[in-house]
């Protein structure tokens, strides 16, 4: 059986997920998009890329594969796919690969759109419970955390792309502004034009706040001061978290993936369901910085459920 990975046209999120995995599965990565490319062989050593033209790739998927790892919903895929599986009189086998997991999604019914799936794979019973709850019943195979292990795995060749700073490092990586308003960036990113000398800051933004707010962002990168980074064109996360002694965040993916390094996290926006680091309310981001001076670091294991 012949097995790949797809994303389809320029979500350059989903390539953190869907790169490592394949990597690991030993398959390809099949791409439509040029500079999503560019990133995947820059960033993924042992990935084997295949480009297709967006128009030739329905055909060829079809016509070559039989099951496709994909980060998307089923009802995407046959979207784009149908009419090459009807044609052939093929259906592709497609199995679900989760682009992170976080505390969005509980109010919405964002999720109940993977109930057409056939298979998904899962990081633990967090999210295993998180899908049953929500009505998914396909059945799932645990995964446990692969993109820290494969980050792990290729340690050295990231120290060269993201070394070190001598300075105590932030990282702020907020969500994108969705149904939920998960997202703190309309509401701090002045703050951050504040960043004193000491600290070194890491702002990593989702791809869909530069749709959203790109005058903000515009006149953000206009004005950061040189200790204030705005990562671009960085798909891998793990080399960031590497380096990071403090994450600032919403309730993203992110912060899961922190956790490894049980580092201090300044949370921005407030969850029940969130146990780890310090809530910070809107009222208070002007104290962000003193915050981020006397964080101590999480000692406990947290959300163990999550990768296992």
């Amino acid at each position: 059986m012949e097995k790949a990975g797809l994303i389809y046209g320029p979500e350059v999120h989903h390539l953190d997920h869907l790169a490592p995995l394949c990597a690991q599965l030993k398959i390809p990565l099949i791409l439509t998009d040029v500079d999503v490319c560019s990133l995947a062989r820059r960033f993924y050593p042992d990935l084997e890329v295949i480009l297709w033209d967006p128009l030739e790739a329905p055909e060829k998927l079809v016509a070559q594969f039989d099951t496709i790892y994909y980060s998307t919903p089923r009802v995407l895929f046959d979207e784009v796919f149908f009419f090459a599986q009807g044609f052939q009189n093929k259906r592709i086998r497609t199995i679900w690969c989760p682009h992170g997991n976080s505390d969005k999604g509980r109010s919405s019914v964002f999720m109940e759109a993977l109930s057409e799936e056939e298979h998904l794979l899962v990081y633990g019973t967090r999210m295993e419970t998180f899908l049953r709850e929500k009505g998914i019943k396909a059945p799932v195979t645990r995964v446990g955390n692969y993109r820290l292990d494969y980050f792990k795995k290729h340690a050295a060749f990231y120290e060269d792309l993201f070394p070190a700073k001598k300075k105590k490092t932030i990282l702020y990586a907020p969500t994108w502004q969705d149904g939920e308003k998960n997202s703190s960036f309309p509401y701090i990113w002045r703050f951050l034009l504040t960043t004193p000398k000491r600290f070194s800051l890491f702002v990593k933004l989702h791809p869909n706040l530069y749709v959203q707010f790109p005058e903000e962002i515009k006149q953000l990168k206009a004005e950061a001061p040189d200790h204030v980074t705005i990562l671009e064109d960085f798909p891998p996360i793990y080399p960031i978290l590497s380096k990071a002694d403090i994450y600032v965040g919403d309730m993203s993916s992110i912060g899961y993936d922190f956790l490894a390094f049980k580092r201090p996290m300044i949370l921005l926006k407030q969850s029940d369901l969130v146990k780890a680091g310090t809530y910070l309310p809107e009222e208070k981001y002007p104290s962000l910085f003193e915050l981020c001076d006397s964080q101590k670091s999480i000692e406990n294991a947290l959300y163990e459920e999550t990768f296992s």
